[in-house]
């Protein structure tokens, strides 16, 4: 979506990795110019046609819906969503109505594993004081 809320379906011409993110090239955009309108825009993209994504990195999307557990069992709450920050994620966690904030650091987040739909999460101290 654009920038001024206009819908537009592109052709991904290429895709290339450049470690933290992609970058992209639509056929027929091939000048600065004719690119500058879609600065600041959303893109939207079918997950099945992206590369697969390096262990230990999820979409948003897949992480969302899972419910948060300690490595006893104990059920914490389900991940309602994830807020980027600039050094980690942090995963908005609900359980009635009480809500935590989670930092996936690896101190914290021990396993994620989406064919069981769980996090499991070391309680470290102060986490949810």
């Amino acid at each position: 979506m654009t920038a001024s809320g206009e819908r537009e379906e592109l052709v991904i011409n290429t895709l290339r990795n450049n470690n933290s993110h992609y970058i992209v090239s639509f056929l027929g955009i091939d000048s600065i110019e004719k690119a500058q309108k879609y600065r600041n825009s959303l893109l939207l993209a079918d997950k099945d046609l992206l590369p697969p994504l390096p262990p230990g990195e999820y979409f948003v999307d897949d992480v969302i819906g899972l419910k948060v557990i300690t490595p006893g069992g104990d059920f914490i709450g389900t991940v309602e969503d994830v807020f980027e920050t600039g050094s980690n994620d942090v995963y908005l966690v609900k359980k009635g109505g009480e809500e935590f904030l989670v930092p996936a650091i690896r101190d914290v987040v021990k396993k994620i594993d989406l064919e069981q739909k769980i996090i499991v999460i070391e309680i470290m101290k102060g986490l949810f004081d």
